[in-house]
C-alpha cells in the first residue's frame, strides 16, 4: 500500500506537468509574439518567465518520469530524488531569469517606451486565462516538482493581472512608465516564494530532517514506549519531501517483547507520515 501510495503521488505529479507543459507551450508562443509587438516591458518580461516555463516544466516532467522507476540493485531506494532534482533546477532557473527581468526592467525605467495598451490588454485576458487553468490543475500539488511550477504559474497570474490593470491605465492615460515596475514586482515576490520552495527541495537533498516533523516530540514518544531505554542512534530523513524514512537503534529491558515494542513505535511513526522505518534492538 505504501509503496502504491507513494507511486500514485508521482504518477499524479507528472500526468498534471505534462498537461501544464504542453497548455504553456502554446501560450509561450502567442506571449513571445504579443510582447514585442505592443512593446511592453512587462510582456516581455513575462514571454521571458514563459520561456523559462516551458523548459522548466519540460525538465521537471522528465525528471518526475524518471522518479517514478522501481527500486533496482543499484538503486535500492528508488529514483524518487529524481523529483526534487528537478524542483532544484526548475527553481534555480526561474531565479536565474527573474533576476535578468530585473535587469532589463531598470533600463527600461532609464528610458521608457510607451506600450501598446489594448495589445497589453488581449494578452493579458489570454494569459488570466491559460496560467488559471494550469494552476488550477496543479491545486493540492505534493510534490516539491509541482509546487515549484505551480508557484511560478501562480506569480504568472498576479503578474497579468498587474498587466491588465497596466494597460487599462496605458489607455486612458500615460502611465508608461509604470510597466517595468509591474515586472520589477512581481519578479521579486516570485524570487521570494520560489527561493523557499528551492530551499526545501535542497534540505530533501542534504538530507536535512523535514521541516513537518517535531524531533524532538518524536525521540520523546518513543522514549515513552514501555520497555525502551534509550535511543543509541536515531537518523530521519525524506526521499522525495512527501514521505519520510526512519532508521532507529534502541535499548530496550525486555527482549521478548521486541516485537510489541517495534510495532508500537511504528505505529506512533506512522501519524508523521514516516513511511519506511527500520528498527535495531541492542
Amino acid at each position: 500500500m505504501k509503496i502504491d501510495s507513494e507511486h500514485n503521488h508521482h504518477k499524479k505529479a507528472g500526468d498534471n506537468l505534462l498537461f501544464v507543459f504542453f497548455a504553456n507551450l502554446c501560450f509561450n508562443i502567442i506571449v513571445i509574439i504579443g510582447g514585442f509587438l505592443t512593446n511592453s516591458m512587462a510582456i516581455i518580461a513575462d514571454s521571458m518567465h514563459d520561456l523559462s516555463d516551458t523548459i522548466a516544466i519540460g525538465i521537471a516532467w522528465i525528471l518526475e518520469r524518471v522518479s517514478q522507476k522501481d527500486p533496482s540493485d543499484k538503486y535500492t531506494y528508488g529514483y524518487k530524488r529524481y523529483s526534487v532534482i528537478g524542483a532544484v533546477i526548475t527553481s534555480s532557473f526561474v531565479i536565474f531569469i527573474s533576476f535578468f527581468v530585473i535587469y532589463e526592467a531598470i533600463g527600461r525605467i532609464l528610458s521608457p517606451v510607451t506600450p501598446d495598451g489594448e495589445g497589453m490588454l488581449i494578452l493579458a485576458v489570454i494569459g488570466i486565462i491559460f496560467k488559471g487553468i494550469a494552476v488550477w490543475r496543479l491545486h493540492g500539488a505534493e510534490t516539491f516538482n509541482e509546487k515549484a511550477i505551480s508557484f511560478h504559474l501562480l506569480s504568472d497570474i498576479f503578474e497579468w493581472i498587474a498587466i491588465l490593470i497596466l494597460a487599462l491605465l496605458v489607455i486612458f492615460w500615460d502611465v508608461s512608465f509604470l510597466d517595468p515596475f509591474v515586472s520589477i514586482a512581481v519578479s521579486l515576490w516570485l524570487l521570494y516564494n520560489i527561493g523557499k520552495t528551492f530551499l526545501e527541495s535542497w534540505r530533501v537533498l542534504i538530507q536535512k530532517t523535514p521541516s513537518n516533523i517535531d524531533v524532538d516530540q518524536l525521540k520523546t514518544e518513543i522514549l515513552g514506549v514501555n520497555h525502551v531505554l534509550s535511543i543509541e542512534s536515531f537518523h530521519l530523513w525524506s526521499l522525495d519531501g512527501i514521505d519520510s524514512v526512519l532508521t532507529l537503534k534502541l535499548s530496550i529491558d525486555d527482549f521478548e517483547n521486541t516485537g510489541e515494542i517495534k510495532n508500537n513505535i511504528r505505529n506512533l511513526s506512522s501519524k508523521y507520515h514516516i513511511t519506511d522505518i527500520t528498527i535495531e534492538i541492542i
